[in-house]
C-alpha cells in the first residue's frame, strides 16, 4: 500500500514486497532480531547471528501472482524461519501454511542423518484480514495433546499477527510493531516511532525505503498485481455463480418444476429459464 505524504509515498509494511525489502536489507538486521523477539519465543542469544536466505527481489518478477515474497531465515540457535506478510485471504489457507512449514522441517536433515538434528520449523505470519473469527489477535500454535495439553511437539510452531484487530491502546511489543506496519502517512509514522527508541530506528528505515526508487516501483508493480488478481478473482466467481444457477434451474426443468418457482430459486429472469428450455429441447 501507498500511501502520499509532503514529500514521497510512505509504503506500508502490508504490501508483502515492501515487507520484504524491509526485513530482508542487511542494515536491517537489527529491526529483524527485534521483530522475531516481539513475535515469537526467540531470545537474543538465539539471534545472536540470523542469515536471510533468500533477500532478492526485483521489479521484473514481482508483479507475478504466484511470486513468493516469504523471507526464509536461519537462527544461530539453528532454528528455521518463515515469515509472510499475507495481503489477502483464500481457500486453503492454513493448510498452505502447515505444508510450507512441513517442509521446511524435512529439509534440515539429509539422508541417514538422525531425528534428533531436528531444529525447530518456525513460521511467522502476518495478516491484513481476519484470520479467525475471535477477538485475539496474537496466536501461538504447538502440537499438544487436546484433553490435557500435553505438548507432542514444538518442533513445528505457527505465529500469527492479525493486523485487523489490533488495538492502538496496548504497548506490548507486537502491538507497537503492528502498529508500524498499520501507519498510513506520515503523521502516524511519527506518532508510532514516538513509542520507543527502537520504533524512531526502525520508522526511519521505513521512510529511507520509502525514499528509494526502485523500492516504489516495486511497490506499486506488487499492488497493481494484487488489484489484477482480485478482479480477475471476482470475475471467475460471479461466472461460477452463474452456472450454479443455470445448473439449479436445468434440473428444476427437468422435474417439471413451474417456471416462477424456477426463477424464485435460481434467480435467474423468467425469459432466461425459457431459453435454457428451448435450448434442452434442441439438443
Amino acid at each position: 500500500m501507498i500511501v502520499e505524504n509532503q514529500q514521497h509515498p510512505l509504503l506500508s509494511l502490508r504490501n508483502d514486497a515492501v515487507f520484504k525489502m524491509f526485513f530482508s536489507k542487511k542494515e536491517n538486521e537489527e529491526e529483524l532480531r527485534e521483530f522475531l523477539k516481539a513475535m515469537t519465543n526467540l531470545t537474543d542469544e538465539d539471534l545472536a547471528f540470523v542469515e536471510v536466505k533468500n533477500p532478492t527481489l526485483t521489479k521484473e518478477n514481482v508483479g507475478d501472482k504466484d511470486f513468493v515474497v516469504d523471507i526464509r531465515i536461519t537462527s544461530a540457535s539453528g532454528d528455521r524461519l518463515n515469515m509472510e506478510m499475507q495481503m489477502q485471504n483464500h481457500d486453503g489457507f492454513t493448510r498452505r501454511m502447515t505444508s510450507y512449514n512441513a517442509r521446511q522441517y524435512a529439509s534440515q536433515l539429509k539422508k541417514g542423518e538422525a531425528y534428533v538434528k531436528l531444529k525447530a520449523s518456525i513460521s511467522l505470519i502476518v495478516t491484513n484480514f481476519e484470520l479467525f473469527d475471535d477477538t485475539d489477535e496474537a496466536y501461538e500454535y504447538i502440537t499438544y495433546r487436546r484433553t490435557n495439553g500435553k505438548i507432542f511437539t514444538n518442533g513445528q510452531q505457527f505465529h500469527t499477527l492479525d493486523l485487523t484487530k489490533l488495538s492502538n491502546d496496548r504497548m506490548e511489543d507486537y502491538h507497537i510493531w503492528g502498529s508500524l506496519f498499520k501507519a498510513r502517512n506520515s503523521e502516524e509514522l511519527k506518532e508510532v516511532m514516538a513509542k520507543s527508541e527502537k520504533m524512531k530506528h526502525a520508522g526511519e528505515k521505513l521512510l529511507q525505503l520509502s525514499a528509494d526508487e526502485e523500492a516504489r516501483e516495486i511497490a506499486r508493480a506488487r499492488e497493481e498485481s494484487q488489484w489484477a488478481w482480485k478482479h480477475t478473482l471476482y470475475h471467475t466467481e460471479e461466472r461460477a455463480r452463474e452456472e450454479e444457477k443455470v445448473e439449479i434451474a436445468r434440473r428444476m426443468l427437468a422435474d417439471g418444476v413451474p417456471l416462477e418457482t424456477i426463477s424464485k430459486y435460481s434467480e435467474l429472469p423468467i425469459e432466461s429459464i425459457k431459453g435454457l428450455a428451448r435450448d434442452d429441447e434442441d439438443v
